[in-house]
């Protein structure tokens, strides 16, 4: 959609759900181009030591900290992107506010340093001219995210909404593959138990155990069930567990 001249004014009270979605995707696309835009005119002038030497410390502080906000915005809204497509949750309301509410911090905090603070502005310099582009590209992307917040306003009146195209699986149907691996994996066992030293058998079974778990994740992951943060979050916590093995087995 077309954003207003002034940001964060942008009215989003007559947007449809899919008009919100494009508007997420295409946010997450422009931070990313001027994140790299940014980044790419720090590392010239960091290469002529101009950077370093002639730009204030103040500047250089707040623009560090703009693109770590673009580096968790752009995390963010893939994340929020996709989820929406499954549910509108409460949480990615505020997920939204916040990247506003941060957004308006920068826009304000650049400002003020860029018009009161930085006072050697050397406009025939070519060096200082991409310092003025890494002004203007950081502050007008802090501007575009500030329309987070009336996003964020609008997507509340769709909490709960559920897209009607995701598949519900049957439990007996999608959970048979499960019921089918839990009794091949205790078979097994029950099979072990006769060749193997009774101490090995809690670690057989807790393997066994961790092996479901995993596919099971996995699973959730291929069917969109969960976003790449849970999925991470998961997986890092099935193998804190793997040491709980290997000190069985040094204590054996």
């Amino acid at each position: 959609m077309s954003k207003s001249c002034l940001g964060g004014m942008t009215d989003y009270s007559h947007q449809s759900f899919q008009d919100i979605l494009d508007d997420i995707k295409d946010e997450k696309e422009q931070t990313i181009f001027f994140r790299n835009q940014i980044l790419k005119n720090i590392d010239t002038l960091e290469t002529n030591f101009y950077w370093q030497n002639n730009v204030p410390f103040d500047f250089k502080s707040i623009v560090t900290y703009a693109i770590r906000h673009y580096d968790t915005t752009i995390i963010e809204l893939n994340d929020i992107y996709k989820d929406l497509n499954i549910e509108v949750k409460e949480h990615h309301i505020k997920r939204l506010e916040r990247i506003g509410t941060v957004a308006f911090e920068i826009n304000v905090n650049i400002g003020r340093t860029w018009h009161n603070q930085y006072n050697s502005k050397d406009y025939g310099n070519k060096n200082f001219r991409i310092v003025e582009s890494i002004y203007i590209d950081t502050r007008n992307t802090v501007v575009n995210l500030l329309d987070m917040s009336n996003i964020a306003a609008r997507l509340n009146d769709f909490i709960g909404k559920v897209n009607p195209n995701i598949k519900k699986n049957n439990p007996w149907f999608s959970g048979s593959f499960y019921i089918v691996m839990a009794i091949i994996i205790f078979t097994g066992l029950a099979v072990l138990s006769n060749y193997v030293h009774w101490v090995l058998f809690p670690i057989i079974i807790i393997g066994g155990i961790l092996i479901i778990f995993s596919v099971g994740t996995l699973q959730l992951k291929n069917d969109d069930r969960i976003t790449d943060k849970s999925f991470r979050t998961l997986v890092i916590e099935i193998c804190k567990r793997l040491p709980l093995i290997k000190n069985m087995l040094k204590k054996t």
